[in-house]
């Protein structure tokens, strides 16, 4: 059995992602970059993604500069136009072991459509959360706290809908919570911003 809990945003505004960043053994990926850099507005490590998934096409996001030029992974996308099922991230993972994932999608009309994507997002083969976008100026993020079973390795992967739009991601973050941060209903403690 599993258990998530998940957490949305959008946002037209500059939000600090930097506390994640700073836990030991995180992992700041920038899909579709081709080399690792550190972030030098947010001091942020970033590295490519080509070390966690084998298909796939990087896409530049001219946009980007214009509405988050502090968002260096802003500026490229992953996009998946192929048409397998599901495209996947496989990143290693410590079996019983409490993990966040965040998937980061800021779509800027990289590729041109008229019509604003949608597609979904699994962990490990359960779809979790359907991305979406009102706006092609506002990013996204989709947050999942899942318990690791008796895997070394985790998976995120993109899944076309119904609307069949290519599903594509900006970055990703993952990073293991402390002992005892899962309480005994399988529930995360986290805290609410706006």
């Amino acid at each position: 059995m599993w258990t998530y809990l998940i957490s949305s945003y959008s946002s037209t505004s500059d939000v600090d992602f930097l506390f994640l960043h700073l836990l030991p053994g995180s992992i700041s990926v920038d899909c579709g970059s081709d080399a690792n850099y550190v972030d030098s507005v947010r001091n942020i490590s970033w590295v490519p993604d080509d070390a966690y998934i084998i298909n796939g096409v990087n896409g530049d996001v001219p946009s980007a500069q214009t509405y988050y030029p502090n968002f260096s992974e802003f500026k490229v996308v992953r996009y998946f136009p192929n048409s397998l099922a599901k495209n996947c991230y496989r990143f290693a993972a410590m079996p019983n072991t409490t993990y966040v994932i965040r998937g980061i999608f800021f779509y800027g009309s990289y590729d041109n459509a008229t019509k604003l994507p949608s597609f979904q997002m699994a962990i490990d083969g359960t779809v979790v959360t359907n991305v979406t976008f009102d706006d092609p100026t506002i990013f996204v993020y989709h947050e999942i706290t899942f318990m690791t079973q008796l895997n070394n390795v985790t998976f995120l992967c993109l899944l076309r809908d119904s609307s069949n739009s290519v599903p594509f991601i900006s970055a990703i973050s993952f990073w293991s919570l402390p002992d005892g941060f899962w309480n005994v209903n399988g529930a995360a403690i986290l805290g609410e911003g706006v």
